[in-house]
């Protein structure tokens, strides 16, 4: 394992990980060529295998109005506070469950693929070249968190469990954990490397992690090891739902959809779309939602087991990235349009057809 802080107090028996399957790997897919160029904008920046110039000496970002209608790609809130980041390390806060945003200074101008509110006060955001932002008030001011500049790395996801228990995830196999409130940051080393695109909990205690090469794993003991679980998708997996009693529904590339009940026999969903989903959230009500594009958002009420186109209204042509609930109901959304807040009225479902 190796540090990113040279500041004593960290365990030595970090993450455990099991070798995946191995096979010939095609990190810049021949396939993109044939998708819409908003969808390859958008999957290449949310996996990291964009290759942005990197920047030696990085800057504080631009303020700009056009800020709240940029790419956005990841959307975390605590109460009726809310922050969304994205592109040229814009940051947007809210304070009224999404109703009005405005842009926050940023200390880079890297793009940012994930953020994390820990409570009212502590946030976290992650990105492109290995940047880690923390905010001690809320999301109003950001510091770096971290001295490293790797063109090679970019961190997709950031978890906290508590205010001393943290994950975060990227490239080329990239997991990091803190046990101290993010003083300092341990990687794991890996047998193999694919790209972790996301990590969340489940209800029953455990964690999620999924990524390329089908990668779904499990771990019960707050990530000191990992289950690797077997699913009959070779591509890559950008998000899970768990559900109750050890299972849970993982999506993708291409509008690929699986479930399980106990996260070792899989089956296939049919999917109303082929297009990539990148983001899902379970509502308040029980209905799960993933994000789609071309303006459509699926959503299931049956747990998992069956999906239906949802218009999202005024914006046909975004492709959405990520979601997340208000304390008063509504759903923040983020897209390459910026970020957007529905109602639940507007999440009818289509007719099945």
């Amino acid at each position: 394992m190796s540090k990113l802080s040279n500041q004593p107090n960290q365990p030595e028996d970090g993450p455990g990980f099991a070798p995946a399957r191995s096979f010939f790997r095609h990190r810049t897919p021949n396939w993109i060529s044939v998708w819409p160029s908003g969808w390859v904008a958008v999957f290449l920046l949310c996996t990291g295998l964009a290759k942005p110039a990197a920047q030696p000496v990085d800057g504080d970002a631009v303020t700009v109005q056009l800020a709240k209608s940029s790419l956005l790609l990841d959307v975390h809130g605590r109460g009726e506070r809310a922050l969304a980041v994205g592109d040229r390390g814009h940051i947007l806060l809210t304070t009224d469950s999404g109703h009005n945003w405005q842009q926050v200074p940023a200390p880079t101008r890297r793009m940012l693929t994930g953020v994390f509110l820990v409570d009212e006060q502590v946030a976290w955001a992650v990105g492109h070249q290995s940047v880690i932002l923390k905010s001690g008030d809320g999301g109003e001011t950001w510091a770096k968190a971290n001295a490293e500049n790797d063109p090679e790395t970019a961190y997709l996801d950031i978890l906290f469990l508590d205010a001393k228990t943290g994950f975060i995830v990227g490239s080329y196999g990239k997991f990091l954990s803190t046990s101290d409130g993010g003083k300092t940051w341990t990687e794991a080393k890996q047998d193999d490397d694919p790209h972790f695109s996301h990590i969340i909990p489940a209800p029953d205690g455990g964690l999620w992690l999924t990524g390329e090469f089908g990668t779904v794993r499990r771990s019960g003991d707050r990530a000191r090891r990992w289950e690797p679980l077997a699913t009959p998708y070779e591509g890559t997996f950008f998000g899970t739902l768990p559900l109750a009693k050890g299972g849970a529904v993982v999506f993708g590339l291409r509008g690929n959809i699986f479930r399980s009940e106990d996260g070792k026999a899989w089956k296939q969903v049919e999917s109303p779309t082929q297009s990539l989903l990148h983001g899902g959230l379970a509502l308040a009500d029980d209905r799960l939602v993933l994000t789609a594009a071309a303006g459509q958002l699926l959503v299931s009420a049956d747990e998992g087991r069956s999906f239906r186109l949802a218009a999202w209204p005024g914006a046909a042509s975004a492709t959405a990235t990520s979601l997340w609930q208000a304390a008063d109901g509504g759903v923040l959304l983020t897209s390459d349009k910026g970020v957007h807040r529905l109602e639940l009225a507007d999440l009818k479902m289509e007719a099945a057809k």
